[in-house]
């Protein structure tokens, strides 16, 4: 039977074995491999068994799927495949011992957004300079009221707010949640979303649902922390 192996850094975390069942990869507990990082999407990844092969599809995470470094939207597995998802590999052991990389399938380029260093390196090698990092250079945070640093350039394709160390602009406090918000740079514009829990993300004292475009001299409220958007 094929075989999936969870690493983290070259450190093996745990073996799943795999037969004609579905498997999905994402944060998600209730998912069949879950990834406990705010890099990866609630529901990241899926793994097929269709006509005798194992198909691999990106489930349209925020953060795309790659597979021997190369960004994937659907691809037919080979033994010793590995599935990169946020900052943990996932190893493929088929039943043969194949070691070629599967056949792509051409999907057309779905937006993709990169939180880590590696992952923005393989988009890089790809496709060369985007227009939405010379924007981001452009564009910043000013601290309004908090007891942190007071500006934060917005020089990623997605920034994330939030508790975890991983956060790009961290919040400390009573129930803010590990990411609370995420700012997208997206079309020579930057949206912002929201991830509930019992903290509301304000914009000028409005309520934030998912892809609020960004304007400028926008309020953003998380508790005592605000800050305005400025290009």
């Amino acid at each position: 039977m094929a075989k999936l192996i969870l690493k983290f850094k070259d450190q093996v975390l745990k073996e799943f074995t795999i037969s004609e069942k579905p498997v999905v990869i994402g944060r998600l507990t209730d998912n069949f491999i879950t990834i406990e990082n705010v890099a990866v999407s609630k529901q990241h990844a899926k793994i097929e068994f269709k006509n005798g092969k194992h198909i691999l599809s990106d489930l349209n995470s925020t953060n795309g799927t790659f597979v021997n470094k190369r960004k994937v939207k659907a691809l037919e597995l080979r033994g010793g495949d590995n599935i990169i998802i946020g900052k943990h590999t996932v190893l493929y052991e088929g039943d043969n011992s194949e070691t070629t990389q599967g056949a792509f399938s051409d999907f057309g380029d779905a937006t993709m957004v990169l939180n880590t260093k590696d992952q923005r390196n393989l988009l890089k090698k790809q496709q060369g300079p985007t227009d939405i990092e010379g924007l981001g250079k452009e564009a910043k945070l000013s601290v309004i009221k908090s007891n942190s640093r007071k500006e934060y350039k917005l020089t990623k394709d997605v920034t994330i707010i939030g508790k975890s160390p991983n956060s790009d602009v961290r919040i400390q406090g009573f129930l803010v949640p590990h990411m609370a918000a995420t700012i997208k740079a997206q079309d020579d514009s930057f949206y912002i979303s929201g991830y509930g829990g019992w903290i509301s993300v304000l914009i000028n004292g409005d309520h934030v649902g998912r892809n609020r475009k960004l304007n400028k001299n926008d309020v953003i409220q998380i508790r005592n922390f605000k800050i305005r958007f400025q290009i």
